[in-house]
């Protein structure tokens, strides 16, 4: 046995040296493009003077989006020949990552560096919210089961529990949003840069129970899961009241950036506070009545496997990991009834 796991850590070692290979030469070359002239990669922050020029506001950071084209590269040979990943599983990863690159690698963040609340509010969403929900969608069970040994997908089972899932990242999204914190990441590159990079880690950790590439606690059922994106929609409609009604506007450091783009600070924060809303609204709700219909499907589903004599405790299983259609096929079970006729 401790030999098979040393040949297996030889097997991957070559592997892990491409990928940190292509990091750093994807970094280079990103970086040479930008001093070049080609694109804007420095990180000037609040304190220089805002433009409103789009063009000049075309941003290239190479350490994210490197990051990111390495992740779609490794994902791309990873699911090649696989039929365990069918084809709009892949486009929903694919995009995520386009998604993550529009975030980081457009005018858009040109603008949020420069302060415009409203604009980082509609990166933070993106990279946060919409892309981990597609990125996940695009890694089920059947795969990363493939790919992790019992061992490492019981540690990442006990990573994404829904209760420190939603706890983590509703107090991170606090803490980003005080006025100190958010000074400071535009100001500081690094900071720039771990905040970008745990919104997308805590998104991915939100995300997790309800899409489950592993299984959740076996009580976090349809009807939680509910319940879990009713919260997250009710954090969005908090921050967004705080910023539509305070009438403070709450940073400084977006001052300047506001005024550049013809807005009073007090309408960006506003702004913001809509762009929040209306992410959660589309996120929240778009998930909660999924949810509701697939609860409905899940229970004609269930009584049907059931009445056919098969374990009640592997048709949960199978409800869980989203294969008791394929159950029922096998079984010669219609998935669907059609009224007054089945």
């Amino acid at each position: 046995m401790c030999h098979h796991r040393g040949v297996d850590g030889v097997r991957r070692a070559p592997y892990r040296l491409i990928v940190a290979a292509s990091f750093l030469a994807l970094a280079l070359a990103l970086t040479a493009l930008g001093r070049s002239g080609a694109f804007h990669t420095d990180h000037d922050g609040p304190s220089a003077g805002a433009t409103t020029d789009l063009g000049e506001l075309w941003t290239v950071p190479p350490v994210e989006v490197a990051a990111i084209l390495v992740a779609a590269i490794v994902y791309a040979l990873r699911v090649r020949g696989s039929d365990l990943v069918p084809g709009w599983r892949r486009a929903c990863f694919a995009g995520g990552i386009l998604v993550l690159l529009v975030a980081v690698a457009s005018p858009l963040a040109g603008i949020s560096q420069q302060g415009l609340l409203s604009a980082h509010m509609l990166q933070h969403t993106l990279i946060g919210a919409l892309a981990p929900l597609l990125l996940l969608l695009g890694l089920p069970r059947a795969l990363v089961e493939s790919r992790l040994g019992p061992a490492a997908r019981r540690r990442l089972a006990r990573l994404i529990h829904p209760v420190p899932a939603f706890v983590l990242w509703a107090a991170a999204t606090i803490v980003w949003l005080l006025p100190d914190v958010h000074h400071a990441v535009l100001e500081s590159n690094a900071l720039w840069v771990l905040q970008q990079a745990s919104f997308l880690a805590l998104g991915l950790l939100l995300w997790a129970p309800v899409l489950e590439p592993v299984p959740a606690p076996h009580w976090f059922g349809t009807g939680w899961k509910a319940g879990y994106m009713t919260g997250v929609f009710m954090v969005g409609l908090i921050v967004a009241n705080v910023y539509w009604f305070s009438g403070t506007a709450f940073y400084d450091s977006h001052a300047a950036a506001a005024e550049a783009w013809g807005l009073a600070p007090l309408e960006d924060q506003a702004n913001s506070g809509t762009v929040m809303m209306l992410m959660h609204c589309l996120l929240a709700f778009g998930a909660t009545g999924v949810l509701f219909f697939r609860q409905a499907r899940e229970g004609q589903l269930r009584q049907r496997l059931i009445e056919a004599g098969i374990d009640p405790t592997r048709v949960e299983r199978a409800l869980r990991a989203g294969t008791a259609e394929s159950l029922a096929e096998a079984h010669g079970i219609p998935v669907r009834t059609r009224a007054g006729i089945d």
